[in-house]
């Protein structure tokens, strides 16, 4: 009997050290893409107000085909990076990683001019055929400017990755970035008056900012990186290979994301584009949670998983996905009820796309519910499933927005996006419980639902009661909203692992006395 108190003892230490160093690495990540978000926010706001819905559209399309391209661009070799370096200069060969790192550069390089010009030569046929906006014609090329620089960016980023500096690549990219594109854009409009042209011009020359960024932390970090080898002991085949096959999946991932955007600028108005830009931005912000969680999640899985810790990685994974969950549906049930005052901010205009933000949130929360399953599948050993999860997930996303777009504008690109988001997340879930016996949901979930079924029409009436609100206002309300919410679980119980990653959440914002007090 004393033995089994010492395994299951040494089993929840193994579970309370793996959550909370899931929880320290997911705080660092978002804490840079929160003060991310809050510059996009700020940044979006004013495009808005400068260019209105039509030409916002126009500047999305230029920006996602820039990104596109881009992508195409890098051709796996950020993954490369990550798998390759990190092994050379585990086993100290520098001169190794230099080569790994030297060959890739090389790559992008060429291909990134070949995509800058193939974007360039391109610009008629997508203005003219593909999105029907003549407006792109002009703004194209000066998007093109920027795809070797996004191209390097990525690259560079990748580095850091592999340097296992996650944070530093979301800190040069979340905010050096995004402070350097605020700062070009208003430059540009007080000096020659630029507006549609002066935010592509902003987006193209800011990533430079981040180049120069990531050039400095990799010299600091790992000088022999950027000084080259002296000679080349590397098999470029095995690198080409492996890029291939990253770029294939990295390009579904991306795929996935923008299909909406895509389509509606296809099959419907740039005006559509801008609003409908508006709502993804605002419930993407709910997935910001699960995608700190995630990538801090991943390195665990294969630890858990390999060393033949199933209990464990069960009991990280449904504890995870709980707390997520907790963290996001209040901020889902705040915008069920003022959505519509969020959407003011960036203009009267953007407010038809109340709806489409709520239905994009259910995506979002969809995704949350279900946890880190691409990831479990990924890690284990599975990854097919994942690769045809998201294949599917495509398909079958194309096949509803050309439904539903000609029929309900950017509405029937939110259902189709949520539909397929909700597709991919159970059809991921159900594949996790065959192929490894996991599933995170216990009976504390009840506690979750009972906190929502209170708290929805709590705000659902308040709403009916409040006018239209100003920023602070429905700010406070938020407040209230995780107030209400987080103070209903408590008075049912909070759980023991939840009050671990909490309490580090807090440490991370400076309020972890405030959270122990009220323990």
């Amino acid at each position: 009997m004393n033995g089994d108190r010492t395994a299951d003892l040494s089993q929840q230490e193994l579970t309370d050290r793996s959550l909370l160093s899931v929880a320290k690495q997911a705080t660092g990540v978002m804490s840079y893409r929160f003060i991310g978000m809050l510059l996009g926010l700020a940044s979006n706001i004013l495009f808005a107000r400068f260019l209105g819905a039509e030409l916002l559209g126009v500047y999305v399309l230029a920006s996602t085909t820039l990104l596109v391209f881009s992508i195409v661009a890098s051709f796996g070799t950020v993954q490369m990076l990550v798998r390759f370096v990190p092994v050379r200069i585990g086993r100290g060969d520098d001169e190794g990683a230099a080569a790994v790192f030297g060959f890739g550069l090389r790559f992008v390089v060429i291909i990134g001019l070949v995509c800058t010009a193939g974007m360039v030569l391109a610009r008629r046929f997508l203005a003219d055929s593909v999105f029907e906006e003549p407006l792109l014609t002009h703004v194209l090329p000066i998007a093109a400017m920027g795809v070797m620089p996004a191209t390097l960016a990525l690259y560079l980023g990748g580095a850091l990755k592999a340097l296992k500096e996650t944070a530093r690549d979301a800190l040069c990219t979340e905010v050096v970035y995004k402070v350097a594109k605020l700062a070009i854009f208003v430059a540009l409009f007080a000096l020659v008056g630029m507006k549609l042209r002066g935010v592509v011009w902003a987006g193209s020359i800011a990533y430079f900012a981040s180049i120069v960024a990531m050039v400095a932390m990799i010299r600091r970090l790992r000088p022999s990186l950027l000084r080259g080898p002296r000679s080349t002991s590397i098999d470029e085949r095995e690198l080409l290979a492996f890029s291939a096959a990253m770029f294939f999946v990295a390009f579904l991932n991306y795929a996935m994301g923008i299909t909406d955007r895509i389509m509606l600028g296809m099959l419907s108005t740039s005006s559509d584009v801008g609003v409908y830009n508006i709502a993804f931005l605002i419930s993407n912000m709910l997935a910001m949670v699960y995608m700190g969680f995630n990538v801090s999640f991943a390195p665990m899985i294969s630890e858990l998983y390999h060393g033949g810790r199933a209990d464990s990685l069960k009991s990280v994974y449904s504890s995870l996905t709980r707390t997520v969950i907790i963290i996001v549906v209040p901020a889902f049930i705040w915008l069920v009820g003022f959505g519509d005052d969020v959407l003011g901010l960036f203009g009267r205009e953007f407010v038809v796309g109340h709806v489409a933000l709520l239905v994009l949130g259910l995506g979002a929360v969809a995704r949350c519910a279900v946890g880190s399953v691409g990831n479990l599948l990924m890690m284990s050993k599975h990854q097919t499933y994942n690769v045809w999860n998201i294949a599917g997930s495509i398909v079958l996303n194309i096949g509803l927005n050309m439904y539903c777009i000609p029929r309900y504008g950017l509405l029937g690109a939110a259902v189709a996006t949520a539909i397929s988001v909700v597709v991919v997340s159970v059809a991921g879930l159900v594949e996790v419980k065959v192929l490894l016996g996991l599933l995170p949901y216990r009976r504390s979930y009840l506690k979750v639902l009972a906190a929502t079924a209170i708290t929805l029409p709590a705000m659902i009436y308040l709403r009916t009661i409040t006018p239209p609100l100003v920023h602070w206002q429905f700010m406070g309300i938020l407040v209230l909203t995780y107030g209400l919410f987080l103070g209903l679980i408590a008075l049912m119980g909070i759980e023991r692992d939840d009050a671990l990653i909490l309490e580090r959440l807090a440490e991370k914002l400076g309020v972890s006395k405030l959270v122990r007090g009220r323990k």
